[in-house]
């Protein structure tokens, strides 16, 4: 599986129209609509990140499993997995019930949130209403729309999957890039001509639509539909239960993980001073922008990764580990610096009300989220093997994290010092080592092995690498 440049720069391209989005779009939202429907539609998002937590881990544990099948598996393991020969080709029967598996695994679930939508959605819809002083039947069209938005989103969510375990990250990405696109300019003109907050579920309807479609159609190119048609597949009950003995452990882990990170606002908000918690909250953004740029070089190489693991390329697995943690310290330590000398007179420049974090705990908040991110390095690698031992000890640590700060918050002082370090102090106990040096070790990881990292990465950089 061949990862070119071109691969990673659409990645990166396609993480910043993602965050491009947000900040092109919103200031229109916030002058374009009345404050209840500003409210709303925060609602609305809010929902729209919490439906996928109902996938469970399924997403990544798909789209390894396609991985593995186009790297030559011919069987699908509930834990590791068989190492196959160099060159090996698809068994496309495994490949058409893995796809069915997908296909009914999402069906039921989009299936259960239109339930969900037309039962609690219109109970929890009407309680919004109430002392709304708006257009009332507008907000409720653009709530119903939005939620048979979401049910059609989850149904067609393993398009992408499949597309990404396949290695077609450069094509994936191209589809993000332009459907983005789509949403910015189609939502930004409707909400100029004043057509409310519907204008934002057209928007993103047909960049959702527009995504899907193309996803489909490069996934199922016309060698793989000949190759698809008249076969009989595997049965996909039993693939779902093969998948799920991982699937489970990675929903766990990943629970976990949004119980300390993303869980932190709102329970530090109960004891904090919402002024306090605002510089907290514009400081984490940053920091988890920066998780996010700093993995999207190995986001890029993961299905070449999990393809080297199945054959057992030991020396490749390395290389791309090393050089992925190498690159992630890199981006945050320029980010670091860039925030603590600019971040200020950034802020000042265009009015903020709102400040960052003070010097201290903003260097602090960036160095536990500078271990996250190589923490899930680490533990990205070893899902790769169709293996999760971290989700126990994870779950635990969450547990034990939570409860510390809801002590610390409720019977101290601590305060914002508290969401960060509690965290950090727990993680730092076992998760933020364990899992690296397990690798270490399993991997045969010398000092010698960075430096020839650290010279990879300088080689890639085509300004300072004067070779052709």
């Amino acid at each position: 599986m061949k990862v070119t440049r071109a691969d990673v720069l659409w990645n990166y391209g396609a993480t910043f129209m993602r965050v491009a989005s947000a900040l092109i779009v919103l200031p229109l939202i916030l002058r374009m609509l009345p404050q209840e429907e500003v409210g709303l539609w925060s609602v609305m998002i809010g929902l729209n990140s919490m439906i996928y937590l109902l996938d469970f881990g399924f997403f990544q544990t798909f789209s390894r499993a396609v991985t593995y099948i186009y790297s030559g598996a011919t069987k699908l393991e509930k834990e590791g997995f068989t190492p196959v020969r160099e060159n090996k080709g698809v068994s496309y029967p495994l490949l058409k019930g893995l796809l069915k598996a997908m296909s009914h695994f999402y069906g039921l679930l989009a299936a259960t949130l239109l339930v969900l939508l037309f039962t609690g959605g219109v109970w929890y819809i009407e309680q919004l209403m109430e002392g709304f002083t708006g257009d009332a039947n507008a907000a409720r069209i653009a709530w119903y729309s939005y939620g048979i938005l979401l049910c059609y989103q989850f149904f067609t969510y393993y398009y992408d999957a499949a597309l990404v375990g396949r290695g077609m990250i450069k094509r994936s990405r191209q589809i993000i890039v332009f459907s983005q696109s789509v949403h910015i300019v189609i939502s930004s003109l409707l909400l100029i001509s004043g057509l409310g907050i519907i204008s934002m579920v057209i928007g993103q309807s047909v960049a959702t639509m527009i995504n899907r479609y193309l996803a489909r159609r490069a996934f199922y190119d016309a060698e793989t539909r000949d190759n698809l048609r008249n076969l009989q597949y595997y049965n996909w009950k039993s693939i779902i239960k093969t998948l799920f003995n991982t699937a489970y452990k990675n929903g766990l882990a990943s629970l976990s993980w949004i119980f300390t990170n993303r869980m932190l606002a709102i329970l530090g908000a109960l004891f904090i001073p919402l002024t306090t918690m605002a510089s907290y909250g514009i400081t984490k953004q940053i920091t988890d922008i920066t998780i996010t740029l700093s993995a999207v070089w190995f986001a890029t190489y993961y299905p070449k990764l999990t393809g080297e693991q199945i054959k057992k390329s030991i020396s490749e697995v390395k290389r791309i580990f090393i050089k992925a943690q190498i690159i992630a310290i890199i981006i945050f330590l320029c980010v670091t610096i860039f925030v603590v000398f600019a971040g200020a007179p950034a802020l000042e420049y265009i009015g903020s009300s709102t400040q960052l974090l003070p010097i201290g705990l903003m260097l602090l908040l960036f160095f536990a989220s500078l271990l996250e991110s190589l923490t899930q390095l680490s533990t990205s690698v070893l899902l790769s093997r169709n293996e999760v031992p971290h989700y126990k000890a994870q779950s635990i640590t969450a547990l034990i994290a939570l409860l510390l700060m809801f002590a610390a918050l409720k019977y101290s002082d601590a305060g914002i010092l508290a969401l960060i370090a509690i965290p950090l102090v727990v993680q730092l106990l076992y998760q933020h080592w364990r899992w690296t040096t397990k690798l270490w070790k399993e991997l045969e990881i010398k000092l010698s092995d960075y430096l020839d990292g650290i010279k990879s990465v300088y080689k890639s950089i085509p300004v300072l690498n004067n070779n052709k």
